[in-house]
C-alpha cells in the first residue's frame, strides 16, 4: 500500500519524528516535505522569514523528491502578508478539480514573522482537521529545530573552548616568567595594565621576537574574560585561500574537501580574546570582511548564508609598520583605526639592554628547567659578551642562542663563544607581496610622471604598459592618480 493518505494522528506523529532529526533549516525544509507529501500533493515547501523593517523576505525552499534545498531573498506577496498579517492560512482558489493551489500557513499567529508556502499539485484538497493544527505544529517543529541547532553549536563550541583552555593550561606550565625592568618595558606594562579591563581593542607593534605573544597573554589574564580561552592565529602564516576560513570557519561543502563544518578563531574565541598576530600580512579582501566583523560581533561562514553573532575582545600584533601601508593603499585605513584603539609599542632588545641580566637569568633558568639540565651562573664577562651583539632577532634570538650555548655546555657553563661562533648571516628585507610590489612601483611611476598615465612622458610608457592596462591595475589596487598630479 502507497502512503500517499496518511490520516492526520499518523501523519503528525511522522512530522515530529522527522523534524527531531533536522538540526538545521534546510534539513528541516527537506525532511518536513518528505513527510507532507506522504499526505498530500506536495510540489514544493518554501519556509519564509520576514526581514524585520521591510518588506522582504528570506526563504528556504525544496521539493519532496529530496532535490536541492536553495535559499533566497525576495519581496513578500499578497497572500503572505495577509496570512502574517491575520494568523489564518491563506488559500489560493482552485481551477477545476485538477487545478494547483497554494497554501499560506503563519507560524505564531497573528502578527507572525514566519510562514510555510505549501505548492500542491492535482489531487484532494487537505483535510479541514490537518488544515486547524497543521499551523501551530510546524511552529513548535521548528521552534524545537531552532533548539537543537543552537544546543549543538554550543557544544561545538564548548569542545572547542575547552580544548583551547587545556592547550592554554599546558602552555602556562612551561610559560616564560615576562622580565620588565628597564623604563621602556615598564611603559609597556604601565598600559597593559591600564588598558586590560576593557574591552577596548589593543594593537601591540614592534619588531618580530619582542614577545608581543607573552604582553598579549598578560592583557587578555589580567582581563575580565581571563577565564575564558586566548585563541591566536598567525596571519602571516595562513594560506592566502585559506584565511577566510581560518578566521570565520566554513560548511561542509563549501569547497573541495571540506567535510564538515569547521568553526574559524572567532567563534572559538566567543566571550574571550582574539589574537591576531601579523595582522598586517591580510590580504584586502580579507581585511574588508574582518572589519564588517570587528564592527558587528557578526559572521558568516564561508559557503554559509546564516549569520553567526560572537562577543570578541580583539588584541591585534604587527611587526609592520602600519601608517605607511595605509599611505600606500595596502593596509584599509578604517580597520586601522578599528585596531588602533590602544596601540602600544613594544621596544626592540636593543633599546632594554640595562634589563639583560635578569632577562638572562630568567631565560637560563627557563630552557634549562625545560631541558632538564642544571642552570649555570651567568658570568659578568658573559654578559659583556651578549651586550655586545646587536640581536637583530630580539628576544627570540637570545633565547635561541642560550639554549645552544646550554646544550653545547651540557649545563655546567654557558658555551658563549661557541653559541655565537657563527653570527647569523644580517636578515635580508623581509619578501614583498607581489600586489605591494605592483603598487609601488606604480606610485613610483605617477609620482615621477606627475600623475600622467598617457603620452611619451606617461607612466603606462615608463612602466612598459599599455594605459589601458595601467587603469585596470590601478582599479584593482585602488590607487588614485589626483594626489600625484598636486603633489607637481
Amino acid at each position: 500500500m502507497s502512503e500517499a493518505h496518511l490520516d492526520p494522528t499518523s501523519l503528525l506523529a511522522a512530522l515530529v519524528a522527522a523534524a527531531s532529526e533536522a538540526h538545521t533549516r534546510r534539513t528541516w525544509v527537506r525532511r518536513v516535505a518528505e513527510v507532507l507529501a506522504r499526505a498530500l500533493p506536495l510540489t514544493r515547501l518554501e519556509l519564509g522569514e520576514r526581514v524585520e523593517g521591510t518588506g522582504d523576505v528570506d526563504v528556504v525552499s525544496g521539493t519532496p523528491d529530496g532535490a536541492a534545498i536553495s535559499t533566497t531573498r525576495r519581496r513578500l506577496h499578497e497572500r503572505e502578508i495577509a496570512a502574517l498579517g491575520s494568523g489564518q492560512i491563506e488559500t489560493s482558489s482552485r481551477r477545476g478539480t485538477d487545478g494547483r493551489s497554494l497554501l499560506v500557513v503563519p507560524l505564531g499567529g497573528a502578527g507572525a514573522a514566519m510562514f510555510v508556502a505549501l505548492s500542491l499539485g492535482p489531487g484532494a484538497a487537505p483535510e479541514p482537521a490537518l488544515l486547524a493544527v497543521l499551523g501551530d505544529v510546524l511552529f513548535h517543529l521548528l521552534r524545537g529545530q531552532e533548539v537543537t541547532q543552537r544546543v549543538a553549536e554550543l557544544s561545538r563550541r564548548a569542545h572547542a573552548e575547552n580544548r583551547e583552555l587545556r592547550g592554554q593550561a599546558r602552555h602556562g606550565e612551561r610559560e616564560r616568567s615576562l622580565v620588565a625592568q628597564s623604563a621602556a618595558m615598564q611603559e609597556v606594562l604601565r598600559r597593559i595594565d591600564a588598558v586590560a579591563p576593557f574591552d577596548t581593542a589593543v594593537l601591540l607593534a614592534g619588531e618580530s621576537g619582542t614577545g608581543k605573544e607573552l604582553l598579549a597573554q598578560r592583557l587578555h589574564r589580567l582581563s575580565a574574560r581571563g577565564h575564558r580561552p586566548l585563541v591566536a592565529i598567525n596571519c602571516g602564516a595562513l594560506p592566502a585561500n585559506l584565511v577566510e576560513s581560518a578566521l570565520f570557519g566554513h560548511e561542509v561543502g563549501a569547497f573541495t574537501g571540506a567535510t564538515r563544518r569547521h568553526l574559524g578563531v572567532f567563534e572559538r574565541a566567543d566571550r574571550g580574546t582574539l589574537f591576531l598576530d601579523e595582522v598586517g600580512e591580510l590580504p584586502l579582501e580579507v581585511q574588508v570582511k574582518l572589519l564588517r566583523a570587528l564592527q558587528s560581533q557578526e559572521f558568516e561562514r564561508v559557503g554559509g548564508e546564516e549569520r553567526v553573532r560572537v562577543d570578541v575582545r580583539v588584541i591585534a600584533a604587527t611587526h609592520r609598520e602600519l601608517e605607511p601601508m595605509v599611505a600606500a593603499g595596502s593596509f584599509r585605513r578604517d580597520l586601522f583605526f578599528r585596531l588602533c584603539v590602544f596601540p602600544i609599542r613594544v621596544p626592540p632588545l636593543r633599546e632594554r639592554l640595562d634589563e639583560l641580566p635578569a632577562l638572562v637569568a630568567a631565560l637560563v633558568a627557563d630552557i634549562a628547567a625545560r631541558l632538564k639540565l642544571p642552570a649555570p651562573a651567568v658570568s659578568p664577562a658573559a654578559l659583556l659578551r651578549l651586550a655586545g651583539h646587536s640581536w637583530p632577532g630580539n628576544v627570540r634570538e637570545l633565547g635561541n642562542v642560550l639554549e645552544a650555548a646550554l646544550i653545547l655546555g651540557r649545563g655546567e657553563t654557558l658555551a658563549l663563544d661557541a653559541a655565537l661562533a657563527v653570527d647569523a648571516p644580517p636578515p635580508s628585507a623581509p619578501l614583498e607581496r607581489l600586489d605591494d610590489a605592483v603598487r609601488r612601483c606604480i606610485t613610483d611611476a605617477l609620482r615621477a610622471c606627475a600623475g600622467r598615465i598617457y603620452g611619451p612622458t606617461g607612466a603606462a610608457q615608463a612602466l612598459g604598459l599599455k594605459p589601458g592596462t595601467l587603469q585596470s591595475k590601478m582599479r584593482k589596487l585602488g590607487i588614485d592618480r589626483e594626489p600625484f598630479v598636486h603633489e607637481s
